[in-house]
């Protein structure tokens, strides 16, 4: 289903409208793509699509920025998907528990906090949820990263953090309403995948140099092998009929998996080492259509 320049200007909107009701991430993410949705929406199809499928969600910015009739999110990070689960389930009791924390904050509290999180690491409810998004928005450079037992081991950073409003919370549960939310491997939504749904793979991505790893939000990482794979299943994808969008770091790696894909350039600004210093770095926006 991959098209030509000429096919892919026929079945791409040159510059959609601003969604009015378009939401910002309730959490800082890993690779998140806020300063590059805006890029990412001017590439949806323009040919109308059955289902809106992302595998690696995240903050969720291309998700939260534009209107999808019938969606499907999933990641592997349990707590992310929970923080979702929850919000979908309850936005009001999650934004209470998020002021309950903030009026107790101090650099102790945020250590106990942390302490009482990973004691309860297999525990799923909206409590666990306002606990988790309240230590990524308190931490150092409001990461979530955790150690090979699977605890969260981020440092205190922000004593004064931008938590989401209340008001903010119920904008995201709106459009979570006919969206279904699952904690799995992006594997095991290809089945579920019919020709003519659109797809989003945002992976972590592979390193810059030998330090800037965005993927840490999870025990294991995303090798090499593993962008191989995920290449493979999205030309199957691709010959099944469906849409497909990624996003990925421009190196010579990824640019060679996905020789004879559409591919666009452009910059975004990461972290480029443990030092937090950001650089502009070029990324890619490929797609089969």
């Amino acid at each position: 289903m991959i098209l030509t320049k000429k096919e892919k200007d026929k079945k791409v909107l040159a510059s959609p409208p601003a969604d009015q009701n378009s939401v910002k991430p309730f959490i800082r993410w890993a690779g998140g793509k806020q300063n590059l949705v805006k890029k990412l929406s001017e590439n949806l199809p323009r040919t109308p699509f059955k289902k809106y499928f992302e595998p690696f969600v995240g903050a969720g910015s291309l998700f939260l920025f534009n209107d999808f009739d019938n969606s499907f999110i999933s990641d592997i990070n349990p707590h992310l998907i929970n923080s979702y689960s929850s919000i979908k389930e309850s936005a009001e009791k999650v934004f209470d528990r998020l002021e309950f924390h903030r009026k107790k904050l101090s650099e102790k509290y945020y250590y106990k906090l942390r302490k009482e999180f990973n004691l309860k690491k297999e525990e799923y409810d909206i409590k666990q949820a306002a606990t988790f998004i309240f230590l990524v928005h308190t931490s150092f450079n409001g990461i979530f990263r955790v150690n090979k037992k699977g605890e969260y081991n981020v440092p205190f950073g922000k004593p004064n953090p931008a938590l989401p409003s209340k008001d903010h919370l119920l904008k995201i549960k709106d459009k979570l309403s006919n969206t279904v939310i699952e904690n799995c491997m992006y594997e095991d939504i290809l089945d579920t995948v019919s020709p003519n749904d659109f797809v989003y793979f945002d992976p972590p991505y592979p390193p810059l140099n030998g330090t800037s790893f965005f993927q840490h939000y999870s025990i294991d990482k995303f090798p090499n092998k593993q962008q191989e794979e995920l290449a493979d299943h999205a030309k199957s994808l691709s010959d099944k009929g469906a849409f497909i969008m990624i996003s990925n770091a421009g190196t010579p790696m990824i640019k060679k998996l996905y020789k004879g894909w559409n591919i666009k350039k452009t910059d975004a600004y990461r972290y480029v080492n443990c030092k937090a210093e950001r650089k502009t770095v070029q990324e890619l926006i490929i797609t089969n259509y």
